[in-house]
This record gives C-alpha cells, structure tokens and sequence, in this order.
C-alpha cells in the first residue's frame, strides 16, 4: 500500500527533528483550512434582509443561494441564481466588505472536512503547524484564534505559529514572501498547502524539497498555471 500524503509528511518530519531543528507545515485559512463560503452567504442575506424594500429581487435571489452557489466574487455569486442587478450588487459588496474581514464574521466560517484531524496527526508526529494567512492581526486575530481553538485544531503553545499580516493594506504576496525569509531562518518548511495557485508556486519555488499541495477549493479570477511537481485535493479527507 502506497504512503499517503501525511504519511509522507511525517516521514520528512522525523528526518529533520533527527537533525535537531523545527519541521514546519504551512497552512493558509481561508479557502485551505476553512471554507469561508458561510461567511460570505451570511453577509449577503444580511444585507438582501436590510435593502428588502429597495431590492426586493435581491432577497429572493439571496433566499435561492446555496453554499455551493457562493463564487470567488460577489456578482459571479449572484449570477449563478441568475441575479444581475449593478446597482444593488455595487451596494451589496461595500456592505460585504465592511464585514468579511472582521473578527465578529471570521467565526462562521467551517472547517474544511479533515482539516483538524490531518493538523493534529502531523503535530503529534512533532511537526509545527504555521498557520500562515493573508489575514490582518489588527481586524482577524481574535476571530481567527477563536475559530481555530473551537474547532480543535493545536493553536496557542510553543509548538504551534500563527502568521497574519501587520495591516489589511499589505499585498498577500509580498507579506508571504517576506514570511518566506523568516521561516527559512527558524526552521525546515517542509510542506505547504494553500488554495492559490500563485502562493503554491511561490511555495514549491521557495522550498523545493517541500511537499506543496493545492486546496482545490475556490481562488482568485485570473490564477497562474500550477507548476508541475505540485499536488491537488479537493480537501483533506483524501490526504489523511
């Protein structure tokens, strides 16, 4: 029987504690951890609730949404229950993004099914999860650690890193790539799984002796072509 992908992992985890430093596993959030969809489904019905009497066609094409509706962009969501109002979409992503990068909403997000259960066997193996996200420390922190505690995934101790960027203005990929820098100093990256294709490239560049898989979730419009080498699953049940 072939070696599962976390098999894998925690062989190369006992290879570099063996030489005396820190395995460390890359974990993004939004979209590779956590499906952020109820986050967004949330937003829109609060808002299509609130604007009902202006935009009586935008509640009854929230009520028609399911999570598998929910797209990468707010308009492609509401296309696909064939909603096309400018005026009101316009009104509806202002409202969205006020919310979506908040500690309050950041709590209704879901884990991805197997995500808990994968971090925790590779953190029994001694491997240190670093939970590296676009998100900002000063609007997500709180929602982001309550998240990760309530849904039983290794946070808060010594063997555990937590990464956000230092303010929302900050580019994804340029923040990564300067935690890049950093992870090299204080440990050995040896696996790295996030839903952007661009920061799984950036990953498999930075650490090619690392195991990069691609969460075949949702990203962003317009993402580069997976470099060769690099895995795909649709969540982490298929890699335990």
């Amino acid at each position: 029987m072939s070696a599962s992908f976390c098999d894998v992992i925690i062989a190369k985890a006992q290879q570099v504690i063996a030489t005396g430093r820190d395995p460390l596993v890359i974990f993004d959030l939004d979209g590779t951890l956590y499906d952020n969809r109820p986050r967004t489904l949330r937003i829109l019905s609060e808002y299509a609730h609130q604007e009902a009497e202006r935009y009586p066609e935008l509640l009854e094409a929230a009520q028609a949404i399911r999570t598998s509706d929910v797209d990468y962009l707010i308009a492609d969501t509401l296309a696909n229950v064939g909603y096309t109002d400018a005026e009101a979409i316009a009104g509806l992503f202002e409202y969205w993004k006020g919310c979506f990068f908040t500690d309050e909403y950041v709590e209704i997000d879901l884990p991805i099914p197997g995500a808990a259960s994968f971090v925790n066997r590779l953190s029994a193996q001694g491997v240190v999860p670093v939970y590296l996200t676009g998100r900002d420390a000063p609007n997500m922190l709180k929602g982001t650690i309550a998240c990760l505690h309530r849904d039983g995934f290794p946070i808060g101790t010594i063997d555990t890193r937590i990464v956000l960027k230092d303010r929302f203005e900050r580019a994804d990929d340029e923040y990564k790539e300067a935690v890049i820098a950093n992870l090299k100093r204080s440990g050995e990256v040896i696996a790295a799984f996030d839903n952007e294709p661009g920061l799984c490239n950036l990953f498999h560049s930075a650490f090619p002796d690392a195991s990069v898989c691609l969460l075949d979730t949702s990203c962003g419009p317009g993402a580069p072509t997976l470099d060769e080498g690099i895995a795909s699953a649709p969540d982490f049940m298929t890699l335990l």
